[in-house]
């Protein structure tokens, strides 16, 4: 049994089985049941205890999205942190503890998904407090709830989960694309690019007041596309946008519609992850940009989405952990302030 410990509670009375009451050795069958016995009513096993186990959404990509709770659980210098491939190498540079990152590419995300259960309990069953980092909200299209299932079930320890602030709604506002807008769309639909079964989601029908928001779609992009246009009703001249690496430095945004818009992903090597946005509220901002990679402006004010991907622009102060506590310039009175 693992991380166990054998406690022996009576040595004299296990030595005692050894001879009869008159001192003679016993003959080997009795003295093999005698020792079977005695180990099952004399010794004990005292299970180490499991430790504990938190699920982080991590965000688009920017340390600056983090919730306190997030930045709070990645600092902690005794925690083991196991990251997705795809968190953005700013957060993960926050880690204070042991990092694993899972190597999720295209193709082996089982492979990769064992590792993490495995890494997950090998921390648990040491005792140590395990932080499973995920990009974006855990809960959306995160396998999050796979993850308490699978730990719940094989360890009966039940997961903390700390939301993130999931790419569905961040990545397009970094891409200047509100998903919502009065005369453009009043609905949503949020959907990832890969079901289950590796195959392609089957959206709605078109609405020309639905902004439709794909995540882990890019790599299909062109079939997805084609299956719009020829079996949901989109037009081919419906506003297409998508925006890879979302709120980091290295955020590059195409522009286009149903028409090009996987010519041009495939022009400009656009890689996960990325954001795939669909519906008039593309224009809603952009008006009349020409297709291709967008040239975003700098919003006025500070903004910690946009200013992150443009270092030459003064910053707000930094989020830093002191001591556990989390800071934003000073804390005065127990108050976090800016």
């Amino acid at each position: 049994m693992t991380a166990a410990a054998v406690c022996f509670l009576s040595l004299a009375a296990f030595a005692h089985g050894f001879r009869t009451t008159s001192g003679a050795a016993r003959a080997p069958g009795t003295l093999r049941r005698n020792v079977v016995g005695k180990l099952r009513r004399d010794v004990v096993v005292c299970a180490a205890p499991l430790g504990s186990l938190t699920l982080v959404g991590a965000g688009p990509g920017d340390p600056e999205l983090l919730t306190v709770a997030a930045l709070r659980a990645i600092a902690d210098a005794d925690a083991l942190v196991i990251a997705d491939r795809l968190v953005s190498p700013e957060i993960r540079d926050l880690v204070r503890g042991e990092l694993r990152v899972a190597g999720k590419q295209p193709g082996c995300a089982e492979k990769a998904q064992r590792e993490i259960y495995s890494w997950c309990r090998e921390g648990l069953e040491a005792g140590r407090r395990v932080v499973r980092l995920k990009i974006g909200d855990p809960f959306v299209f995160g396998r999050g709830g796979e993850e308490v299932l699978e730990l719940r079930e094989a360890l009966g320890v039940e997961a903390r989960v700390v939301p993130g602030v999931s790419a569905c709604l961040a990545a397009p506002l970094a891409a200047g694309v509100p998903v919502t807008h009065r005369g453009a769309a009043h609905q949503l639909v949020v959907s990832t690019g890969y079901a289950k079964d590796g195959s392609s989601p089957e959206l709605p029908p078109y609405d020309d007041a639905r902004t439709v928001v794909l995540l882990m779609a890019v790599g299909r992009l062109r079939n997805i596309v084609e299956d719009c246009v020829g079996h949901r009703g989109f037009p081919t001249d419906c506003p297409a946008l998508v925006v890879e690496q979302a709120a980091t430095p290295r955020q590059r945004t195409v522009l286009g519609d149903l028409s090009d818009v996987a010519d041009l992903v495939e022009a400009h090597e656009i890689k996960a992850p990325a954001t795939v946005v669909f519906g008039a509220a593309v224009r809603a901002l952009h008006g009349g940009a020409a297709h291709g990679l967008l040239d975003l402006p700098e919003p006025t004010g500070y903004s910690p989405v946009i200013d992150v991907r443009r270092p030459d622009v003064g910053r707000p102060p930094r989020l830093d952990v002191d001591g556990g506590i989390v800071r934003l310039g000073e804390v005065v009175n127990g108050t976090l302030c800016a």
